[in-house]
């Protein structure tokens, strides 16, 4: 996606990717921050996350920790989509 402000067009991340890298590599300062942010995304929109995004991170053997945090966040707050992620990282991964 790109989005144009004034003449130029800036490319912008899909809400799945924003997940992934708000998770990856937290630092202290900012780790609660992000997390509620994405409570609310899951609380908002949780029936449209692309699980599939997910998924293929996972077969790239990529983000591990990032997705096993997305998960334990969504354990609460939607449990489809905690469900969804669990089947994913029991095929692809390991639990953290």
């Amino acid at each position: 996606k790109k989005i144009a402000i004034k003449d130029q067009l800036f490319p912008v991340a899909n809400l799945e990717l924003a997940i992934i890298e708000t998770l990856y590599n937290q630092s202290i300062i900012n780790k609660g921050y992000g997390e509620e942010l994405i409570k609310k995304i899951i609380r908002k929109f949780g029936k449209s996350l692309n699980i599939k995004v997910f998924e293929e991170f996972l077969k790239n053997n990529k983000h591990h920790s990032a997705i096993n945090k997305l998960y334990k966040i969504s354990q609460t707050i939607n449990p489809q989509v905690a469900d969804e992620l669990k089947t994913i990282i029991k095929k692809y991964s390991y639990f953290i």
